[in-house]
């Protein structure tokens, strides 16, 4: 924002604006009684810009109206409700601009700047009586480009009518007037004023004076050098505008250094150090551009600059802010015991608020552009030739971000499951948006870009339901059929009674005769999908068949060829009658179990085993039998 704060003119002219003060108590007096009943009737009619005539008197009256209140109140006081009082009277002032070709984030400081010099430039010129200036009724014939316009006689001052939009009809100083005004004012400056004005050098008084925050007891002990223009400003604005900027820098150094010293270790309070710096900026600037737009009064090239700059870090700092604002937000929800840092949830989280992050900054530099008045829609254009040419460039990370996005579809596997992966196997450690990395058995490292990996089959071993024991179990081939029948029966009444393994689908068959034993192959599901319990499992089971074999009176064959150089003991005729017996004892009563059990018999043997086996820690121990009172054990 940008008036005229506090104008304190030195000595000599606070001597000659005493002398003016009854001439200007009379023309705002004039003034007032003139437009008093018109506005008592219609307060909220607008200001009258439809002819040439009617806008340059709305604007000269509009500028003695400014130039009466600093002299008779704002001077004598300067206040804060002074100060705002004199803004809405500069509202009216510099709404006789047409300001479409200046950008909006410099339209404040340039049309207080341009309506300060015309105003003083045309109260300094010869105008044309104004019976001789075009009315509303008089037809002006528009020029080569259809524009209807007014020149001031023996000036480059034009008003042009605007042709369309919310001011349309209305006669404004052209874009170009606005634009020289300060040459216009440069040419004029040594003349005399031709017309009577509420207060004289009121342009140097804005050069010179400050905002309402500063005495003009401060401004008038400095001095003359210090109050002397330089640059359009006073020699004391630019040693303030060095403070404060140094000022800045000191703040910004520490909160920098805040910002990263030593990083959270919490995801969270990681993502919020990193909004500190982006936050200072949103803070720091406004409070900058308050003290050097308004209370240093800064104007001019220099005041548009600044303008132009605090703008843009503004809108920089909102698109900078969203951006980590999103890993704030994303790391607040993974926060959630349910959501596993590492996991694809969390990643999509993450993904998400991103790209929000990414569209909210966008649109931060979009309206920043807009406000800057660069061409907003050329940029965009341009940014998508230039995607393209860059996603030509960058198709293997392209490639990456897909294969990443259909590992996040599709979620073949989570953070913490054992996979196969190609020919090696680990656990998954990270899904990545770009890559994903498996802690392999050896614990090496292993990262496999999502490209590959999507193109890779992956076993996943951890979401099995259940754990396969398949074997085959080869005997001598001295073992007889009875032998083998036993030996078949108790594997299938084992399957049955472990309490761990699956009876539905398991099974003892002999399959074969193989070079060197008779081979029985074993199959059935172990219910447990956690590797070191199927372990546990399997060995037992494993040991629970060597027991039987044993039982069976046979043994285990082996590869090999064997010359005997004495006499062969041979199998163990006890026990090979006795499995020969019970597997008659089975026929005769017409249980024998082939080609399979009877349902009633696999009722019967289901869970009658002990898992874990007798004398295991993990089997449960009998309760001692508590002593009756009064009695002794013998």
């Amino acid at each position: 924002m940008m008036v005229c704060h506090q104008l304190y003119p030195p000595t000599p002219v606070r001597q000659e604006c005493r002398q003016q003060a009854a001439t200007s108590i009379l023309i705002l007096l004039f003034l007032s009684l003139t437009a008093a009943g018109q506005e008592a009737a219609y307060p909220l009619k607008p200001a009258d810009r439809s002819s040439p005539r009617a806008a340059l008197k709305t604007f000269l009256e509009a500028g003695d109206a400014v130039g009466a209140f600093i002299a008779q109140e704002y001077l004598p006081s300067p206040s804060r409700r002074g100060f705002h009082r004199l803004l809405e009277l500069e509202d009216a002032f510099v709404q006789g601009l047409d300001l479409s070709q200046v950008p909006p984030a410099a339209r404040v400081k340039t049309e207080r700047a341009a309506t300060m010099a015309l105003y003083v430039t045309l109260s300094r010129i010869e105008l044309p009586p104004l019976e001789q200036i075009p009315e509303a009724g008089q037809s002006l014939p528009p020029d080569g480009n259809g524009v209807v316009r007014w020149v001031i006689p023996n000036t480059e001052i034009t008003l042009e009518r605007v042709p369309s939009g919310p001011r349309s009809g209305e006669f404004l100083f052209s874009p170009d007037t606005v634009a020289r005004a300060d040459e216009f004012y440069d040419r004029v400056q040594g003349l005399p004023y031709t017309r009577s004005v509420p207060l004289k050098n009121l342009k140097e008084m804005v050069v010179t004076g400050g905002g309402w925050m500063i005495p003009h007891s401060w401004i008038h002990a400095l001095p003359t050098w210090l109050r002397a223009p330089f640059a359009d400003q006073a020699v004391w604005k630019w040693i303030g505008l060095i403070l404060l900027v140094s000022v800045f820098i000191l703040f910004l150094r520490v909160v920098y250094r805040l910002s990263r010293r030593g990083s959270p270790r919490h995801p969270v309070l990681r993502a919020v150090a990193q909004c500190i710096l982006p936050a200072f900026f949103l803070a720091a600037t406004p409070a900058i551009a308050y003290l050097t737009l308004v209370q240093l009064n800064l104007r001019g090239d220099v005041g548009i600059a600044v303008e132009m700059a605090v703008t843009a870090v503004m809108f920089l700092a909102g698109a900078w802010i969203s951006w980590r604002a999103a890993s704030v937000v994303a790391e607040v929800i993974i926060a959630s015991p349910k959501i596993v840092p590492e996991s694809i949830d969390a990643h999509l989280i993450r993904l998400c608020t991103r790209l929000l992050g990414i569209i909210a900054g966008a649109g931060f530099l979009a309206a920043g552009a807009d406000r800057l008045g660069l061409p907003v829609y050329g940029i965009i254009a341009g940014l998508g030739i230039g995607g393209l040419a860059i996603a030509l460039a960058a198709q293997p990370t392209v490639e990456n971000l897909i294969g990443g996005l259909n590992l996040l579809a599709d979620r073949p596997m989570r953070v913490g499951d054992f996979c196969q992966y190609g020919t090696d196997k680990g656990i998954v450690e990270a899904i990545g948006i770009r890559s994903t990395r498996f802690r392999g058995i050896n614990r090496t490292l292993t990262t496999i870009p999502n490209a590959a990996l999507s193109r890779m089959p992956v076993v996943n071993f951890t979401q099995r339901d259940r754990m396969l024991i398949q074997s085959v179990i080869s005997v001598r081939y001295e073992t007889s059929p009875e032998q083998l029948r036993y030996l078949l029966v108790k594997m299938r009444e084992m399957f049955l009674g472990h309490p761990r393994l699956h009876p539905d689908s398991a099974y003892a068959r002999l399959i074969g005769f193989g070079a060197s034993s008779l081979d029985i192959e074993i199959f059935v599901y172990v219910m447990t999908s956690d590797w070191t319990e199927f372990l546990g499992i399997r060995e037992d089971v494993l040991l629970r068949i060597m027991d039987i074999v044993e039982e069976s009176g046979t043994g285990f064959a082996f590869p090999s060829q064997t010359l005997y150089f004495a006499r062969d003991g041979g199998l163990e005729p006890n026990r090979s009658q006795a499995a020969e017996a019970q597997v008659q004892q089975w026929r005769q009563e017409g249980r024998l179990p082939f080609p399979n059990f009877t349902a009633d018999q696999m009722q019967q043997m289901r869970g009658t085993l002990a898992y874990p086996p007798p004398g295991s820690p993990e089997q449960p121990q009998p309760a001692e039998k508590k002593q009756e009172p009064g009695k002794t054990n013998k």
